[in-house]
Protein backbone atom coordinates (compact mmCIF):
# COMPACT_ATOMS: atom_id res chain seq x y z
CA UNK A 1 0.00 0.00 0.00
CA UNK A 2 1.68 3.12 -0.97
CA UNK A 3 0.73 6.76 -2.06
CA UNK A 4 2.99 8.50 -5.09
CA UNK A 5 2.79 11.45 -5.97
CA UNK A 6 4.44 12.29 -9.45
CA UNK A 7 5.67 16.19 -9.37
CA UNK A 8 7.83 18.61 -10.69
CA UNK A 9 8.00 22.14 -11.01
CA UNK A 10 9.00 21.74 -14.55
CA UNK A 11 6.09 21.56 -16.78
CA UNK A 12 6.18 19.66 -20.21
CA UNK A 13 8.38 16.64 -18.16
CA UNK A 14 5.45 13.92 -18.91
CA UNK A 15 4.37 13.81 -15.61
CA UNK A 16 0.94 13.12 -16.87
CA UNK A 17 1.62 10.49 -19.25
CA UNK A 18 3.74 8.56 -16.37
CA UNK A 19 1.06 8.97 -14.20
CA UNK A 20 -1.57 7.18 -16.21
CA UNK A 21 0.96 4.75 -17.93
CA UNK A 22 1.93 3.76 -14.25
CA UNK A 23 -1.26 3.20 -13.28
CA UNK A 24 -2.59 1.34 -16.09
CA UNK A 25 0.69 -0.75 -16.17
CA UNK A 26 -0.10 -1.74 -12.25
CA UNK A 27 -3.70 -2.26 -12.87
CA UNK A 28 -2.97 -4.28 -15.99
CA UNK A 29 -0.59 -6.46 -13.51
CA UNK A 30 -3.16 -7.27 -10.96
CA UNK A 31 -2.68 -4.13 -8.48
CA UNK A 32 -5.71 -2.09 -7.21
CA UNK A 33 -5.25 1.57 -8.12
CA UNK A 34 -6.44 4.98 -7.72
CA UNK A 35 -5.42 7.50 -9.56
CA UNK A 36 -5.96 11.24 -7.99
CA UNK A 37 -5.65 14.13 -10.76
CA UNK A 38 -4.27 16.69 -8.86
CA UNK A 39 -3.77 19.22 -11.59
CA UNK A 40 -6.71 21.39 -12.55
CA UNK A 41 -6.03 21.11 -16.57
CA UNK A 42 -7.62 17.37 -15.78
CA UNK A 43 -5.56 15.80 -18.38
CA UNK A 44 -5.02 12.85 -17.11
CA UNK A 45 -8.90 12.73 -15.72
CA UNK A 46 -9.41 12.83 -19.40
CA UNK A 47 -7.08 10.24 -20.92
CA UNK A 48 -8.40 7.61 -18.13
CA UNK A 49 -12.43 8.06 -17.90
CA UNK A 50 -13.08 9.94 -21.54
CA UNK A 51 -14.32 13.99 -21.66
CA UNK A 52 -18.22 12.94 -21.01
CA UNK A 53 -17.60 10.84 -18.20
CA UNK A 54 -15.05 13.27 -16.50
CA UNK A 55 -17.49 16.39 -17.48
CA UNK A 56 -20.10 14.44 -15.60
CA UNK A 57 -18.09 14.26 -12.49
CA UNK A 58 -17.83 18.14 -12.69
CA UNK A 59 -21.72 18.46 -13.27
CA UNK A 60 -21.98 16.38 -10.28
CA UNK A 61 -19.27 17.86 -8.10
CA UNK A 62 -17.70 14.89 -7.36
CA UNK A 63 -14.09 15.83 -7.98
CA UNK A 64 -10.76 16.73 -5.84
CA UNK A 65 -11.97 19.70 -5.34
CA UNK A 66 -15.43 18.91 -4.09
CA UNK A 67 -13.82 15.93 -1.98
CA UNK A 68 -11.33 18.35 -0.52
CA UNK A 69 -14.39 20.96 0.23
CA UNK A 70 -16.52 17.95 2.00
CA UNK A 71 -13.52 17.46 4.83
CA UNK A 72 -13.92 21.03 5.88
CA UNK A 73 -17.01 20.40 6.78
CA UNK A 74 -18.65 20.03 10.01
CA UNK A 75 -20.31 17.44 8.79
CA UNK A 76 -17.63 15.30 6.93
CA UNK A 77 -18.21 11.77 6.82
CA UNK A 78 -15.20 9.36 6.10
CA UNK A 79 -18.11 6.98 4.42
CA UNK A 80 -18.42 9.59 1.96
CA UNK A 81 -14.83 9.07 0.13
CA UNK A 82 -16.15 6.54 -2.12
CA UNK A 83 -19.33 8.63 -3.32
CA UNK A 84 -15.95 10.74 -5.51
CA UNK A 85 -14.73 7.98 -6.61
CA UNK A 86 -14.92 6.81 -10.31
CA UNK A 87 -14.50 2.84 -11.14
CA UNK A 88 -13.31 1.22 -14.38
CA UNK A 89 -11.07 3.21 -15.87
CA UNK A 90 -8.55 3.38 -18.92
CA UNK A 91 -9.60 2.50 -22.79
CA UNK A 92 -7.37 -0.29 -22.39
CA UNK A 93 -10.04 -3.24 -23.16
CA UNK A 94 -13.30 -2.53 -21.54
CA UNK A 95 -11.18 -0.58 -19.18
CA UNK A 96 -9.96 -2.10 -15.72
CA UNK A 97 -12.61 -3.04 -12.97
CA UNK A 98 -9.13 -2.52 -10.55
CA UNK A 99 -8.33 0.68 -11.72
CA UNK A 100 -10.30 4.25 -10.18
CA UNK A 101 -9.78 7.47 -10.72
CA UNK A 102 -10.19 10.97 -8.89
CA UNK A 103 -10.49 13.35 -11.60
CA UNK A 104 -9.78 17.21 -10.95
CA UNK A 105 -11.85 20.10 -11.55
CA UNK A 106 -11.44 23.64 -13.61
CA UNK A 107 -12.53 24.59 -10.14
CA UNK A 108 -9.39 23.41 -8.05
CA UNK A 109 -8.02 27.01 -7.88
CA UNK A 110 -11.06 27.55 -5.36
CA UNK A 111 -9.53 25.62 -2.96
CA UNK A 112 -7.41 28.17 -1.07
CA UNK A 113 -10.13 30.17 -0.66
CA UNK A 114 -12.49 27.19 0.78
CA UNK A 115 -9.58 27.07 3.27
CA UNK A 116 -9.53 30.86 4.41
CA UNK A 117 -13.40 30.63 4.71
CA UNK A 118 -13.21 27.40 6.71
CA UNK A 119 -10.69 28.54 9.16
CA UNK A 120 -13.17 31.78 9.93
CA UNK A 121 -14.88 29.15 11.21
CA UNK A 122 -12.53 28.08 14.26
CA UNK A 123 -11.59 30.44 17.23
CA UNK A 124 -7.75 30.18 16.07
CA UNK A 125 -5.73 28.71 13.57
CA UNK A 126 -4.07 26.03 15.78
CA UNK A 127 -7.61 24.58 16.40
CA UNK A 128 -8.12 24.60 12.29
CA UNK A 129 -4.90 22.32 11.32
CA UNK A 130 -5.68 19.96 14.13
CA UNK A 131 -8.87 19.29 12.36
CA UNK A 132 -8.02 19.18 9.36
CA UNK A 133 -4.92 16.91 9.88
CA UNK A 134 -6.99 14.56 11.56
CA UNK A 135 -9.20 14.78 8.79
CA UNK A 136 -6.28 14.08 6.51
CA UNK A 137 -5.22 11.21 8.80
CA UNK A 138 -8.28 9.72 7.91
CA UNK A 139 -7.78 9.56 3.95
CA UNK A 140 -4.60 8.35 4.63
CA UNK A 141 -6.14 5.38 6.19
CA UNK A 142 -8.95 5.01 3.52
CA UNK A 143 -6.33 5.27 0.80
CA UNK A 144 -4.49 2.39 2.11
CA UNK A 145 -7.20 0.28 3.23
CA UNK A 146 -8.81 0.32 -0.81
CA UNK A 147 -6.17 0.44 -2.38
CA UNK A 148 -2.63 -0.92 -3.06
CA UNK A 149 -1.20 1.77 -4.67
CA UNK A 150 -2.34 5.59 -5.01
CA UNK A 151 -0.90 7.22 -7.88
CA UNK A 152 -1.15 11.33 -7.80
CA UNK A 153 -0.86 13.39 -11.18
CA UNK A 154 0.49 16.92 -9.83
CA UNK A 155 1.11 20.35 -11.46
CA UNK A 156 3.92 22.33 -11.37
CA UNK A 157 3.33 23.82 -8.73
CA UNK A 158 3.39 23.47 -5.00
CA UNK A 159 -0.30 24.47 -4.70
CA UNK A 160 -2.62 23.58 -1.57
CA UNK A 161 -3.92 20.57 -3.07
CA UNK A 162 -0.04 19.20 -3.69
CA UNK A 163 0.42 19.99 -0.08
CA UNK A 164 -2.45 18.19 1.31
CA UNK A 165 -1.86 15.41 -0.49
CA UNK A 166 2.10 15.41 0.11
CA UNK A 167 1.17 15.28 3.58
CA UNK A 168 -0.28 12.04 3.10
CA UNK A 169 1.83 10.71 0.91
CA UNK A 170 4.57 7.77 1.30
CA UNK A 171 6.57 9.09 -1.41
CA UNK A 172 6.72 10.96 -5.14
CA UNK A 173 8.68 10.28 -8.15
CA UNK A 174 10.39 13.40 -10.30
CA UNK A 175 9.26 12.69 -13.81
CA UNK A 176 12.35 15.01 -15.41
CA UNK A 177 13.82 15.34 -19.32
CA UNK A 178 17.54 14.83 -18.90
CA UNK A 179 18.10 18.49 -19.67
CA UNK A 180 19.76 21.35 -17.83
CA UNK A 181 16.26 23.15 -17.47
CA UNK A 182 14.14 20.26 -16.22
CA UNK A 183 16.93 19.06 -13.64
CA UNK A 184 16.84 22.73 -12.12
CA UNK A 185 13.61 22.04 -12.15
CA UNK A 186 14.17 19.06 -9.60
CA UNK A 187 16.59 21.07 -7.15
CA UNK A 188 13.74 23.87 -7.29
CA UNK A 189 11.03 21.26 -5.94
CA UNK A 190 13.47 19.66 -3.67
CA UNK A 191 14.08 23.08 -2.49
CA UNK A 192 10.41 23.48 -1.81
CA UNK A 193 9.80 20.47 -0.53
CA UNK A 194 12.32 20.81 2.51
CA UNK A 195 11.59 24.94 3.36
CA UNK A 196 7.75 23.72 3.46
CA UNK A 197 8.85 20.81 6.68
CA UNK A 198 7.17 17.73 4.42
CA UNK A 199 8.71 14.24 5.31
CA UNK A 200 7.29 12.95 2.30
CA UNK A 201 10.54 10.90 0.53
CA UNK A 202 11.99 11.26 -3.10
CA UNK A 203 11.06 7.38 -4.69
CA UNK A 204 13.48 8.11 -8.02
CA UNK A 205 13.77 10.38 -10.89
CA UNK A 206 12.28 9.51 -14.41
CA UNK A 207 14.00 10.04 -16.90
CA UNK A 208 11.45 10.89 -19.34
CA UNK A 209 10.95 12.19 -23.23
CA UNK A 210 14.71 10.42 -23.65
CA UNK A 211 16.46 10.85 -27.24
CA UNK A 212 19.33 8.59 -27.53
CA UNK A 213 20.52 10.71 -30.61
CA UNK A 214 21.04 14.07 -28.01
CA UNK A 215 24.50 14.63 -26.51
CA UNK A 216 22.85 16.36 -23.77
CA UNK A 217 20.74 14.06 -22.91
CA UNK A 218 23.44 10.90 -22.81
CA UNK A 219 25.40 13.19 -20.91
CA UNK A 220 22.66 14.25 -18.52
CA UNK A 221 21.96 10.39 -17.46
CA UNK A 222 25.54 9.04 -17.42
CA UNK A 223 26.20 12.12 -14.94
CA UNK A 224 23.10 11.11 -12.92
CA UNK A 225 24.37 7.78 -12.88
CA UNK A 226 27.43 8.13 -11.04
CA UNK A 227 25.52 10.75 -8.94
CA UNK A 228 28.39 13.40 -9.73
CA UNK A 229 27.95 17.31 -9.53
CA UNK A 230 24.66 18.65 -9.44
CA UNK A 231 23.08 15.27 -8.97
CA UNK A 232 24.28 13.64 -5.85
CA UNK A 233 20.87 15.91 -3.71
CA UNK A 234 18.42 14.61 -6.05
CA UNK A 235 17.06 10.95 -5.68
CA UNK A 236 18.29 8.06 -7.61
CA UNK A 237 17.20 7.93 -10.79
CA UNK A 238 15.46 4.96 -12.08
CA UNK A 239 17.16 2.35 -14.59
CA UNK A 240 14.08 2.38 -17.05
CA UNK A 241 14.18 5.36 -19.25
CA UNK A 242 11.12 6.61 -21.17
CA UNK A 243 11.70 7.50 -24.81
CA UNK A 244 10.24 10.26 -26.56
CA UNK A 245 8.54 7.85 -29.22
CA UNK A 246 5.81 9.21 -31.61
CA UNK A 247 4.09 5.47 -30.88
CA UNK A 248 3.53 6.60 -27.03
CA UNK A 249 2.81 9.86 -27.63
CA UNK A 250 -0.17 9.02 -30.46
CA UNK A 251 -1.59 6.54 -27.65
CA UNK A 252 -2.49 9.61 -25.61
CA UNK A 253 -3.94 11.82 -28.35
CA UNK A 254 -6.57 9.06 -29.66
CA UNK A 255 -10.21 8.04 -27.80
CA UNK A 256 -10.21 4.54 -29.33
CA UNK A 257 -9.97 1.53 -27.16
CA UNK A 258 -6.80 -0.43 -27.21
CA UNK A 259 -6.68 -4.29 -27.10
CA UNK A 260 -3.60 -4.71 -24.70
CA UNK A 261 -1.56 -2.93 -22.90
CA UNK A 262 1.19 -3.17 -25.45
CA UNK A 263 -1.34 -2.77 -28.25
CA UNK A 264 -1.89 1.35 -26.60
CA UNK A 265 2.34 1.84 -25.67
CA UNK A 266 3.82 -0.27 -28.14
CA UNK A 267 5.49 -3.76 -26.68
CA UNK A 268 8.54 -2.02 -26.11
CA UNK A 269 7.08 0.78 -24.48
CA UNK A 270 4.71 -1.65 -21.76
CA UNK A 271 7.64 -3.96 -21.16
CA UNK A 272 9.62 -0.41 -20.04
CA UNK A 273 6.38 0.63 -17.97
CA UNK A 274 6.45 -3.18 -16.58
CA UNK A 275 10.11 -2.80 -15.23
CA UNK A 276 9.74 0.92 -14.17
CA UNK A 277 7.04 -0.33 -12.04
CA UNK A 278 8.98 -3.00 -10.56
CA UNK A 279 11.53 -0.33 -9.94
CA UNK A 280 8.87 1.32 -8.33
CA UNK A 281 7.91 -2.12 -5.85
CA UNK A 282 11.28 -2.52 -4.97
CA UNK A 283 12.60 0.54 -4.32
CA UNK A 284 9.50 0.92 -1.56
CA UNK A 285 10.23 -2.44 -0.32
CA UNK A 286 13.69 -1.71 0.26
Amino acid sequence: MAIILLVNLKGGVAKTTNAVAISETLANSGKNVLMIDADHQCTASELLLGEKRMLKCERRKKTLHDLLATMLDDGFNANQFETFIERGASNIKDGFKNLAVLPCSIRMDDFNTNIQKARKGYHTNKEFNQIFHRRRRILQNWLNSNFDYTIVDCPPSISMQVKVLLSVADAYIIPSIPDRLSVRGCHNLLDRIRRTGFKTFGLGIVWSLYRQQDKIHRQIVAEAKKGISDFSALPSPFESIIPNTSQIAQAFQESKRFASHSAKYTPIGSRLYQRLCKEIESRLVG
